[in-house]
């Protein structure tokens, strides 16, 4: 229930803040109408001429603006105030406390200081390590990047090296291309002649022609000879195998 007293209480106290907040700005801006109509009845005291409608709006908007900051600086001021009561208020209750402490109290505060101290000493140790791996680690950083700019540029110098030997590939490719080409019609121009010309008068040709015919037929013999000495040996083994199969179901 005191909870709810105390909303409606802060509800009344807001209604009644925003009544005076109205009430003051209706009479604010009742003052400077009423200063606008003294205005424009004045008259410069130089010229003896009334004052323009442009000056009277600019005096009363800068008079607004005064007033605007000297309303500000109060309500910063007030502020201040009641947070230097609030201090002064905190600071006595601190020094009623601490003349009320007990010699057990303050035992107890020393225990917690030094347990606290010794958790910062251990945040102390952990920050230094931590300091020594960042040096550490802005060494190795600073290395590899010293590495890696060595590294870019001799890359640098390799590409242009790529680019030099490329250049050359193509060139002897272009030129392989060419002597393909020439001796593709080499060959085709030797064929042609070799058709013509046949083996007629090549008594040289002739003879080897009959020795490689000579050689052929003895290799065609020998191999005739070995596919039939493979055929007795394939049937050899099937039939030792039959007889090893044949002990095995014997002997079970």
């Amino acid at each position: 229930s005191s909870g709810i007293n105390a909303e409606s209480r802060i509800t009344e106290e807001k209604v009644k803040m925003e009544e005076k907040k109205n009430l003051v700005d209706e009479m604010t801006a009742q003052y400077f109408e009423f200063k606008k109509g003294v205005a424009k009845q004045a008259v410069n005291s130089r010229s003896g001429k009334p004052l323009a409608f442009k000056d009277i709006d600019q005096y009363i908007l800068n008079e607004k603006k005064k007033e605007e900051e000297v309303i500000s600086v109060r309500l910063e001021n007030i502020k201040l105030i009641n947070k230097l009561k609030k201090r002064e208020t905190q600071l006595k209750q601190k020094e009623e406390l601490a003349d009320g402490l007990h010699l057990i109290d303050f035992e107890q505060l020393k225990i917690e200081n030094q347990t606290y101290n010794e958790k910062i000493e251990e945040r102390n140790e952990e920050l230094l390590k931590l300091r020594k791996k960042i040096t550490t680690t802005v060494q190795v950083l600073t290395h590899v990047k010293e590495k890696l700019q060595f590294v870019q540029a001799e890359n640098a110098g390799q590409r242009e090296k790529l680019k030099l030997v490329e250049f050359e590939v193509a060139k002897k490719r272009d030129i392989l291309s060419r002597t393909k080409q020439a001796r593709d019609s080499l060959r085709i121009d030797n064929v042609k002649l070799r058709k013509k010309c046949g083996l007629i008068g090549q008594e040289a040709l002739l003879r080897d022609l009959e020795v490689r015919k000579d050689d052929t037929e003895s290799l065609n013999d020998a191999i005739e000879q070995l596919q039939n000495r493979h055929l007795e040996l394939v049937m050899q083994v099937d039939g030792v195998r039959q007889k090893v199969d044949a002990a095995k179901i014997h002997s079970m």
